[in-house]
């Protein structure tokens, strides 16, 4: 009789252990069939346009290239371009060019002007002097008259609003004045000499 009850204590265990058993593998599969996430989806980065225009006065519109050189097309500034330059006589007293340049790309940015290289040419370099202004008003001297016998170094130009970091579409114009030094008119040397120089406007990011 006590056999018999033991065998039955020990079933029943067993039934018990196993319906136990079973809870525990459908909780463990609950907890892996449902899920709860959420998506922070269409993470990407691009970068914006880089470009500025460069008109001479009423002129033909230039536009900028992605590289260091100048595109090439740009109109002179000031006199005549090389192998037709303006011919200067004793009484030439000065002239000067305005050039415009303006912001069209969509990132902010600064500008620079510069000669990439001295200017080019015999004893009339020496005699000629050129002066830099902006377009605000009253305007500003950017580059102060120097003779043009040394590069220049680059130079900081402001936007219209004098402020260094120009925004897209913001502009300014500057004006380009070629003088002459009081002992010009009566330096023999320059006779059938010529002075020619670039000057480069460079855009960065900021």
């Amino acid at each position: 009789m006590e056999n018999h009850k033991s065998k039955r204590s020990v079933r029943l265990a067993l039934v018990l252990g196993a319906a136990v058993a079973g809870t525990a593998l459908v909780g463990f599969g609950g907890l892996a069939a449902w899920q709860a996430y959420t998506q922070n989806a269409g993470n990407a980065f691009a970068v914006g346009t880089l470009s500025h225009t460069n008109q001479v006065g009423a002129g033909v519109v230039c536009n900028s290239t992605l590289s260091s050189s100048a595109p090439g097309a740009c109109s002179v500034i000031v006199g005549g371009p090389v192998g037709s330059p303006t011919q200067l006589t004793s009484e030439f007293t000065g002239t000067s060019g305005t050039v415009t340049i303006k912001n069209t790309g969509s990132l902010s940015s600064t500008f620079q002007m510069l000669m990439p290289s001295a200017p080019a040419g015999g004893a009339l370099c020496s005699d000629l002097t050129l002066t830099v202004k902006d377009g605000e008003s009253p305007a500003a001297t950017v580059y102060p008259m120097t003779a043009l016998t040394a590069q220049m170094a680059p130079v900081a130009l402001n936007s219209s609003a004098g402020i260094a970091t120009w925004a897209q579409n913001d502009s300014n114009t500057f004006t380009f004045t070629i003088g002459v030094t009081s002992g010009y008119s009566t330096d023999d040397s320059v006779l059938g000499t010529s002075c020619g120089f670039t000057i480069n406007f460079v855009q960065a990011s900021v």
